[in-house]
């Protein structure tokens, strides 16, 4: 039975049709953790459900099933009120042990996900986590494990430059603009447009911190609806590349919300007035013809005082070609921000090895902690401190005594010993045999912590790497 197993589907295995069957909006979660807590058939459990993932990491208990699959798809599927999911191989996946832990690092570094090196997983990592406290669900092994987890993100986050430059075009866009201008907090940005393509490039505008914005749209209500939207639910600093609006466990990142600046929403016909107000055009319409023609607003732009970028996104092409010709417009299309896409993906790539690097080295370090916290090195270490405690004290009153009664000394002292770690070992032996996993590490923690059994096997780790030899 392994310590730790993780089941889950994903973008790699599944479609979007298929991972439905999987996901968990957060009270589903919930319920699922809290059936998991209250019947007592696995020790630990966690819940990762966002747009492109739905996982489960559990530790198994003695008296838990066989072949947990089964079992853990019965209750997803009692949690979603549904019947369970299908156990088709083809497009879930399976981990155990080393492997779940590794699997764990790599969608914490976020080389798991859709868009490599986007920011958003790992908070929805550290909201899966205070879920699973919050039903507590959540114990010494998982505590560990997720902690661990954050560190491997972090250490990717700054140690690389794998989140570095936008992967989708409406981040890409406005990547674009900051590459123009110094900071968007003092700029009027309209955005033309309404559709979830708006939304993105609108969301990555506040993070981005955005002083205005102008939303013109041919229906006016889509605009005043996207306004609401963006009131309703401001973006957080981080993410910029994922979903901000699919469902999931709530899993969204945790740092601060950004505020929503001030927001204005017109109709297309007042595009020449808007147009004078910007800095900065964004256009993602789907209409079949420019909606920025220079006939309705050339007048406009050249009487501005200041130039003025226009990002065309669509496709169609919103903006007439003839627009850029003007002194007053900066005009970029999606080639070139197909362009930027491809640079910052060509980079991305290239820090892949890295990142992987960190995953394997904390994976090594996890391995090194999990294997100490084991049964059988705790006692070994634990008889061997004994051993150093009497060795001390005997030599400590060895002159006191002579002949026989020196040998009743070393007698007492052992047997003292034996007394003194009978019920610690006869402890850890029982837990070794049916005990939870997450009892048994907390147990060996403790022990090792009491003892401070660390210090003496980080001094047996020196000897061995001096090559000097010391009594065991």
């Amino acid at each position: 039975m392994p310590e730790l197993l993780v089941i889950g589907t994903s973008h790699h295995t599944a479609g979007v049709a298929e991972r439905e069957a999987f996901a968990l909006a957060q009270d589903q979660a919930t319920a699922l953790l809290r059936a998991i807590h209250a019947d007592r058939a696995y020790d630990e459990a966690l819940v990762l459900s966002t747009c492109n993932r739905t996982e489960l990491y559990v530790t198994p208990c003695g008296g838990g099933p066989p072949d947990p699959l089964p079992d853990l798809l019965a209750r997803i599927g009692r949690a979603r009120q549904m019947p369970a999911p299908e156990p088709d191989t083809g497009r879930m996946y399976r981990h155990a042990d080393r492997d779940a832990v590794r699997h764990l690092f790599r969608v914490a570094a976020s080389l798991d996900s859709q868009i490599v090196g986007e920011t958003e997983i790992l908070g929805q990592v550290k909201a899966a986590y205070r879920l699973a406290i919050d039903a507590r669900t959540a114990g010494f092994l998982l505590n560990r494990l997720l902690h661990r987890a954050f560190r491997v993100g972090k250490r990717v986050r700054t140690e690389t430059a794998l989140g570095q430059g936008s992967a989708g075009v409406p981040q890409a866009a406005v990547e674009l603009a900051g590459h123009i201008f110094a900071g968007l907090d003092e700029k009027t940005v309209l955005l033309v447009g309404a559709g979830q393509t708006a939304e993105a490039v609108a969301r990555t505008l506040i993070r981005r911190g955005a002083g205005r914005l102008i939303v013109a749209n041919r229906t006016l209500y889509r605009a005043q609806q996207l306004a609401l939207d963006l009131a309703a639910s401001p973006p957080r600093h981080e993410g910029d590349e994922a979903t901000q609006t699919c469902g999931g466990n709530g899993t969204s990142p945790e740092s601060a919300q950004t505020p929503t600046p001030a927001t204005e929403t017109i109709e297309l016909d007042g595009l020449a007035n808007a147009v004078l107000k910007a800095d900065l055009v964004i256009t993602s319409t789907g209409a079949t013809d420019p909606v920025l023609t220079s006939e309705a607003l050339a007048p406009a732009l050249r009487r501005r005082a200041n130039p003025v970028m226009i990002v065309d996104i669509a496709v169609p092409r919103d903006v007439d070609p003839a627009l850029g010709r003007l002194e007053t417009v900066y005009l970029y299309d999606l080639d070139d921000l197909d362009r930027l896409v491809a640079r910052n993906l060509a980079r991305r790539r290239h820090e892949v090895p890295r990142a992987e690097a960190i995953v394997a080295d904390e994976l090594e370090a996890f391995e090194r902690w999990l294997a100490s916290r084991q049964v059988a090195p705790t006692i070994r270490l634990l008889k061997k401190r004994m051993r150093a405690i009497r060795r001390r004290q005997i030599d400590q009153y060895a002159r006191q005594f002579t002949g026989a009664d020196h040998d009743e000394l070393e007698a007492f002292a052992e047997s003292m010993g034996k007394r003194v770690l009978h019920h610690p070992i006869a402890l850890l032996k029982q837990l070794a045999t049916d005990g939870a996993t997450s009892q048994r590490l907390a147990t060996t923690d403790l022990v090792r912590r009491l003892f401070d059994l660390d210090a003496m096997e980080d001094t047996e780790d020196a000897a061995d790497a001096t090559g000097a030899d010391e009594e065991d």
